[in-house]
Parts: C-alpha cells; sequence; structure tokens
C-alpha cells in the first residue's frame, strides 16, 4: 500500500513501506542521502486520535512525532483492520461512526429519549428528593430572602397585615410552619406563598372577598402549598431542568439561556396546576379540621371566576367580537365559544380553570359527613371587618 513517513525532524514526506508485524508496525524508508532507514511501531504506542474524524493519519512517539499518512481511506483502513483491537483507533465516537448514519441516527434519538424522560420524570423526581431533605430552617431563609427581595418593589400596608396575621392566627390551621402573612396595596386579584412559611396576599384580591370563611378558605389554600412545600418543589424542579439543558448545550448564555428559561415556564405549567388542586382540597380538608364551613373556599373560587369571566369578556370585545374595533384582529373562530376559550385559559394558565376547581371542591363537600358540625368564630368576624374597614 501506498503511504508517507515523516521522521518528526523535518516535515519532509518520503514514501516508505510498511510490513504487518504481530504488535508492530516495520516502516522501511529512504533518507536524504538515499540510504535504507528502518523504523519500528509499537501498536501499543501509536497516539490515540479521533482518526476517523481528522485526516488519515497516524502519529508515534514523543513530540517532535513521527508520523504515516495515507493518500486513500483503503490505506488508512488496512492499518486499522490488521489489528482491530489496538487502543489506537478505538475513540468514542470512531466506535460510534463504525455503526453508519443508520445507528447515529437511533444513538441520537436515543439520547433525545432519554432527556425527555429525564426532562418529565427524573427532573421531578430529583426536585421532589431534594425538597424533602431539605431542612426547614433553611427552607425558611430562602423564603425569608425571596420575601425580602420581593416586596422591597411593592408597599405593604401595616395595618392590614397585623389584622390577617391575627385573623390567620385564630385559624388555627395545622402547620409546621411559622406562618407569616404580609397585605400588600395592589388591584391584582391574587395571593401567593413562598417556601418557609410566608404568605402573600394582595389588597385587591380583599376586595373580592365578601365574608370571613372566603378568607379562610384562601388561606386554608396558600397554607396548603407552605405544607406541600409546592414553592421549593418547583424551584428544585427549575434548577434539575436547568442542568439537564446547559449540559446537552454546553452553553448557559446567549441562545440557550432563552431555552432554559422558555422550557422551564412551559414545563412548570401541569406541574404547578397539580400542586394548586393539591392545595385546594388539603385546604378544603383544613377547614373542616377547624370546624370552619368549607363552602367559603367554593364560594371564593366562584367570586374569583366571576374575576375571570369579566376580564375574559374584556378581551374578548377588544380583540375580535367588538365589530366596532379595528385595532386588533383576529379569527373570530379563535373564539367560537366559552368551553373554547375556557380550555386555553387553563393551558396557559398555572391554576385550574375556576369551573373546574368549583366541581372538584363540590364533589368533595358532597362527600363530607353529615354529621360534621361547623361553628361561628367571633374573633374571625371581629377581624375580618377590621380588614374590610367596617
Amino acid at each position: 500500500m501506498k503511504a508517507y513517513f515523516i521522521d518528526g525532524k523535518t516535515s519532509k514526506r518520503r514514501e516508505c513501506e510498511l510490513t504487518f508485524l504481530e504488535g508492530n508496525i516495520s516502516i522501511r524508508y529512504l533518507d536524504d542521502a538515499f540510504k535504507k532507514q528502518l523504523s519500528i511501531w509499537r501498536t501499543e504506542e501509536i497516539l490515540k486520535l479521533d482518526v476517523r474524524t481528522t485526516s488519515r493519519s497516524l502519529k508515534y512517539g514523543d513530540f517532535p512525532h513521527e508520523a504515516l499518512e495515507f493518500p486513500t481511506d483503503e490505506g488508512f483502513n488496512a492499518v486499522i483492520e490488521r489489528y482491530p483491537e489496538a487502543l489506537f483507533h478505538q475513540s468514542s465516537y470512531n466506535k460510534f461512526t463504525a455503526f453508519g448514519w443508520k445507528g447515529i441516527a437511533g444513538a441520537l434519538v436515543s439520547v433525545v429519549l432519554v432527556s425527555l424522560l429525564f426532562f418529565f420524570y427524573g427532573a421531578p423526581l430529583l426536585a421532589e428528593g431534594f425538597a424533602r431533605s431539605v431542612p426547614k430552617e433553611y427552607e425558611s431563609y430562602i423564603g425569608e430572602n425571596f420575601r425580602e427581595t420581593y416586596l422591597q418593589y411593592l408597599t405593604v400596608d401595616s395595618t392590614k397585615s397585623v389584622q390577617i396575621q391575627k385573623f390567620y392566627n385564630n385559624l388555627r390551621y395545622e402547620s409546621e410552619y411559622d406562618v407569616s402573612v404580609v397585605v400588600v396595596e395592589s388591584d391584582v386579584v391574587n395571593a401567593f406563598a413562598l417556601p418557609g412559611g410566608f404568605i402573600v396576599v394582595y389588597s385587591g384580591i380583599l376586595e373580592v372577598i365578601s365574608n370571613e370563611e372566603e378568607l379562610a378558605g384562601l388561606l386554608a389554600h396558600e397554607v396548603s402549598h407552605i405544607n406541600g412545600r409546592h414553592s421549593l418543589r418547583l424551584i428544585s424542579r427549575e434548577l434539575a431542568t436547568y442542568l439537564l439543558l446547559a449540559s446537552l448545550t454546553g452553553d448557559v448564555g446567549g441562545f440557550s439561556s432563552v431555552l432554559i428559561e422558555n422550557s422551564n415556564m412551559v414545563s412548570s405549567l401541569s406541574f404547578s396546576r397539580e400542586f394548586e388542586k393539591e392545595a385546594d382540597l388539603e385546604g378544603f380538608d383544613l377547614m373542616v379540621e377547624s370546624s370552619l364551613n368549607p363552602e367559603g373556599m367554593v364560594g371564593l373560587f366562584e367570586k374569583l371566576g366571576n374575576v375571570t369571566d369579566s376580564l375574559e369578556n374584556k378581551i374578548v370585545k377588544k380583540l375580535t367580537l367588538d365589530s366596532s374595533s379595528t385595532e386588533f384582529s383576529l379569527d373570530s373562530t379563535s373564539f367560537h365559544s366559552g368551553i373554547a376559550w375556557e380550555k386555553a385559559a387553563e393551558i396557559l394558565s398555572t391554576h385550574p380553570a375556576p369551573k373546574n376547581r368549583i366541581q372538584y371542591l363540590e364533589k368533595r363537600l358532597a362527600g363530607v359527613n353529615e354529621s360534621v358540625k361547623y361553628s361561628k368564630s367571633d374573633s374571625l368576624v371581629f377581624y375580618f371587618k377590621k380588614l374590610k374597614g367596617h
């Protein structure tokens, strides 16, 4: 076979003759004085290269290396075939490419499938394990930092915060956390829980709530998030997802950071809706255990459903159903039914649709033993009136 030898002392290529021996390659060539020279290569000392991805060449020894170059694939492959067990051509990539394009395609599909399995199953399991292993003291430390960072951009109603804290204390909900509740001045109709026992309530949702049982239902829902460590579990899952995507892309900046940000948002939707339902049902049970009428939670979601319906009607009117509007153009079939809108709203929300929440809560309500008695608390009524300014 035709091959060229480079002695490492100069870059001159010399035509050579190869003889394959057991564990050795004998290389005969002529030097500049046309004298015959011999170089013996031990196959275990040939440098390991991604030979099928670079050039048809082999290197040997210390730097400056001796080298063999092959003008054709046939000559190069003959060396590989003569020494099938030699380490110099056993790189992972060479093994990989030996399967051909079908093997490569199959391997890539396998990588994608494994990544997806980790994304949808492995990451949540890792998150669950991590979240359950974090000490409550450290979880409270995380939540405290989150709360301070978030509240520095908002206005806390200190008077209402004191009143709602006293309201919560009189609920006597069972929790391993020392729960702290604050009221933020905002028209937003919302409330949320942070890790470690912190609840933030917007004043906008207090305007919607009409009695103490509805407020008790709201706080039962939020403290159930805390008891279930939902926030920490979501944070842990997003971290696991971030690490997966970063390892696959090899780059946490630019495109990959955008990809990570958006994939976390999409992947957390169903996960979060699952937690919302869990908090609804466990909050319902907390109310029953505290002798509070759980119809208050049903009433809360009826109120929130009315707020949602009002916003939906405004959006629909603004988009296309108002024929006088020319500011937006959207195919009217996009909103051909209220059901379609509701489904779309649920898919794009971290919360279940209010009508769905009412349905499963009413089902739970129907299953409560008729012997269960609910009581009115004068303290809850008192602090609720204070919150409402009565």
